[in-house]
């Protein structure tokens, strides 16, 4: 526990100046989870990258040979030959199985950074609830840290999605 608590305090220099910047309590709140929202989705997509370069030649290496097989079944159809195709094309399925998997993990490694921030969140803005102007089945008149928090976070990948392109 005294990791996190090192690593909060870490992120608390960081962050806390986003928070306090305006005079406007709320609106800091929003500038700062922003942030903090835009510094997860960064983390999220350099962890992709790394992830994807250590994993590069294998995943060139499955596509490539699903295609391969997928190409060889298709042929096989093609000549009629059943046996050869069934063959063919369950290999192809398994390494379309791997290669699924792999990007199901790849797209993974983006999601650790949302743990540290609502884990900072929770250390930070526990106790800080926001009064809506409407009662919610099963939530109430009031949302705490993590709803704010993920409403910034998709926000801010939405918005990244949308910019990530034009970036050098």
């Amino acid at each position: 526990m005294d990791f996190f608590i090192y690593i909060y305090g870490i992120m608390d220099n960081i962050l806390m100046p986003f928070y306090r910047f305006p005079d406007n309590p709320l609106l800091g709140y929003y500038i700062g989870t922003l942030a903090l929202s835009f510094a997860g989705v960064i983390t999220g997509e350099y962890s992709i990258s790394l992830a994807f370069g250590f994993n590069k030649e294998r995943i060139t290496r499955d596509n490539d040979e699903m295609a391969h097989f997928q190409d060889l079944s298709i042929e096989a159809l093609k000549a009629g030959d059943k046996s050869a195709y069934k063959a063919c094309n369950s290999i192809a399925n398994d390494t379309y199985g791997r290669t699924f998997f792999s990007q199901i993990a790849l797209s993974a490694a983006s999601l650790w950074p949302i743990f540290i921030a609502l884990g900072w969140m929770q250390y930070r803005f526990g106790e800080v609830e926001f009064n809506l102007p409407f009662s919610m089945p099963l939530i109430g008149n009031t949302i705490g840290y993590s709803a704010s928090f993920l409403l910034c976070y998709v926000s801010a990948r939405i918005l990244f999605g949308k910019i990530k392109y034009k970036l050098p």
